[in-house]
Parts: structure tokens; C-alpha cells; sequence
């Protein structure tokens, strides 16, 4: 019996969707290479922050970066947690400076790491990405919490304002590069 092209085609096309369900929601491969203009803005917003009389951002960003080794060196759905977690605070924190003198330069940064948010999210529905932290993760998570519990908002602020670029080029490219 010979079967039709055209539901031979949609044959293929069904055993192509349904043998990698994660394909159809997590598309991180257009983070491998962040745009420049998107680099600039977060670069922008880091050096308009760091002038800034007020800021107190190196000893908070020390605060908060004490994990080692690198995100890279994580499992695949460790990456994404944690990589989600820190997205998470970043776009809370970008959301809340709308009204700060820096608006102006948190538009573009945020409209960025809302949209990635949004893909680590669909991402992190799938079943390849929908382990629960492992062991080696939960301190990083750990940390993550009693640093946002223990230190004040502008604290976070500092922290987070000044971490963008490391956020975008270590945690995104390196989970992008390694899905």
C-alpha cells in the first residue's frame, strides 16, 4: 500500500512535534549572541547607575556574588533555575526604578530581561528543564533568598544594577550556549 505525499508530510511533521515537545516552548537560541544594542543599554545603565552618589553597589555586589564555581558548571536544569531566579530580581528591580532618576535608561534593559523572563518561564515548563534543584543548586538558591531578606531594596538595587552585564553575558549566554 503506498501512502500519499500529503499525509506522509504530515506524518513527519507530527512525529517531529511530538518527539521534542521542550522544542516547541524553549527557544533560547537567540540569546547565544545578545544583541549590541541590548549590551550597550545594559553597559549604559551600569555606568549611569555606578556615578551615582549614593550607590553602595560594590559591597552589595559582593554580597550577593559569594557562589562559586560559575553557573556554566551547573546541570542543564540547574542553569535555568537559578538563571530565572536572578532574571526574576532583575526585572523586579528594573520594574521599580520606572519613576527613579535612571528611567531613562531602563526602558530598553527591561523591556530585555522581561521578555527573556518569559522564555526561561516556557522553558522551564518543559520536561527537560522541569527538575526539581538538585543539591548542588541549593545553596546558590539559598543565598539567593537571605540576601533579598537581609539587605535593604536599595541594597538589591546596587547589587542587581551593577551585575546586569555578568547576568546577561555568564548566566544567559552560558545556559543559551549550552541548551
Amino acid at each position: 500500500m503506498e501512502i500519499p505525499i500529503r499525509l506522509a508530510a504530515m506524518m513527519v511533521l507530527l512525529v517531529t512535534v511530538t518527539a521534542h515537545p521542550h522544542r516547541k516552548h524553549c527557544h533560547m537560541s537567540r540569546y547565544r549572541s545578545v544583541s549590541p544594542s541590548d549590551i550597550r543599554a545594559v553597559r549604559r545603565l551600569h555606568n549611569e547607575h555606578e556615578k551615582s552618589p549614593f550607590s553602595n553597589g560594590i559591597k552589595c555586589q559582593k554580597k550577593l556574588f559569594r557562589q562559586k564555581p560559575s553557573v556554566c558548571d551547573l546541570k542543564a536544569s540547574d542553569r535555568l533555575i537559578l538563571t530565572l531566579e536572578r532574571v526574576t530580581m532583575a526585572v523586579r528591580v528594573l520594574t521599580n526604578m520606572t519613576e527613579s532618576p535612571l528611567s531613562e535608561f531602563v526602558s530598553q534593559p527591561l523591556e530585555f530581561f522581561h521578555s527573556l523572563e518569559d522564555d526561561l518561564k516556557h522553558c522551564r515548563k518543559s520536561p527537560l528543564y522541569s527538575d526539581p534543584p538538585s543539591q548542588q543548586l541549593m545553596p546558590w538558591l539559598n543565598h539567593l533568598k537571605h540576601f533579598r531578606e537581609r539587605v535593604s531594596s536599595q541594597c538589591v538595587q546596587d547589587a542587581v544594577l551593577l551585575s546586569l552585564t555578568q547576568l546577561l553575558i555568564e548566566d544567559v549566554m552560558c545556559w543559551a550556549n549550552k541548551e
